[in-house]
């Protein structure tokens, strides 16, 4: 598994975030468990923003934001959204919150059918751990774009996965 790596790159979001367990009603890719509730109650305000609202409206993000608890208790932020242009604040709902991501190098790892539902994360740590990078922050972020063809054709479909990466010292 050998990624992709980007140039530095701030990103920012416009969305929705939900913090908890998003796996305690249903485990992993499931439109029933926190995570796809969030996904609907985002995607239900779409159509109501203002043209231009999103700079890049042919992609979309889930972020998983670690804390503290999340090795002990699986606790973590979930922020779902789209790139933003900073000009549009006036415009944004009050249910939308803001996240910028700083600028950093990210490793992209491209994953693809039955890929999407494996256990990445240990890899992607796996592959951190053999590399000459470290990850300065802890987050990371799926990207879906024309390529994911939505939950129920998974087989069919292809996402990427950002991990932000500077050089160990």
């Amino acid at each position: 598994m050998q990624p992709k790596m980007t140039g530095e790159m701030q990103i920012i979001l416009a969305g929705m975030s939900f913090f908890g367990d998003p796996f305690e009603s249903r485990s992993g890719w499931d439109e029933e468990n926190e995570i796809g509730h969030l996904w609907a109650r985002f995607t239900s305000f779409i159509p109501s923003l203002p043209s231009g609202f999103f700079s890049r409206p042919d992609a979309a993000y889930e972020v998983h934001i670690a804390t503290g608890e999340t090795a002990q208790k699986g606790i973590f932020e979930v922020f779902v959204g789209m790139e933003f242009d900073l000009s549009m604040l006036n415009a944004s709902p009050i249910e939308f919150c803001i996240k910028i991501l700083p600028p950093v190098r990210y490793a992209a790892f491209t994953f693809q059918g039955d890929e999407i539902a494996s256990d990445w994360e240990r890899d992607i740590q796996a592959w951190l751990a053999a590399s000459e990078y470290h990850s300065p922050y802890a987050y990371n972020f799926q990207l879906y774009d024309s390529r994911f063809k939505g939950m129920d054709r998974l087989a069919d479909s292809v996402i990427d996965v950002y991990v932000p990466v500077k050089i160990k010292s």
